[in-house]
């Protein structure tokens, strides 16, 4: 028969073994990325830290990313959106800590602290959504106008807020 303390060593070093890592196991290094843009229906670029595009499209649209840059290095990506080729906004995301990577702190994992989660990119984690803000009047396809008015017609509060030129 086996003993008890033998059983209790091995379901604990197995344990031990599984949870070294607890990023890697409870999450990806990479993550679909809902890609925005206000206004909509704008086409967009993903460029990675060596100026590469890896992404493009239309927003909005989902893309995977990953999070890992390097041995513990997060990843860091520039959104452009481009109206009629000319770029309108743009936001730089770079990936933040993953809460599960502490984990291998708590279960007392220091493969998975130094090794396993680093170099697999799972310390890190990409957000869900990324919103680029954009330069309405160059986004907008409304028509634009000038309207000429004389200082008669205009109410009181019109005239306290112009501003001489």
């Amino acid at each position: 028969m086996l003993n008890f303390s033998k059983i209790a060593i091995a379901t604990a070093s197995a344990a031990a073994l599984l949870l070294s890592s607890c990023a890697s196991i409870v999450s990806r290094a990479s993550r679909d990325v809902s890609i925005q843009s206000n206004p909509s229906g704008l086409s967009f670029s993903v460029i990675n830290k060596r100026g590469e595009t890896i992404h493009s499209g239309t927003t909005p649209q989902v893309v995977n990313l990953s999070a890992r840059g390097g041995y513990f290095v997060p990843a860091k990506y520039t959104i452009e959106v481009k109206r009629a080729g000319k770029v309108v906004g743009s936001q730089t995301v770079t990936s933040s800590l993953n809460g599960w990577y502490a984990g291998n702190i708590i279960f007392g994992g220091l493969v998975g602290l130094i090794i396993v989660d680093p170099l697999t990119g799972a310390m890190y984690r990409m957000p869900s959504t990324i919103k680029v803000d954009t330069n309405s009047a160059l986004a907008s396809d409304g028509p634009r106008s000038l309207q000429l008015a004389s200082i008669e017609t205009l109410t009181p509060e019109q005239r306290a807020s112009l501003v001489r030129l």
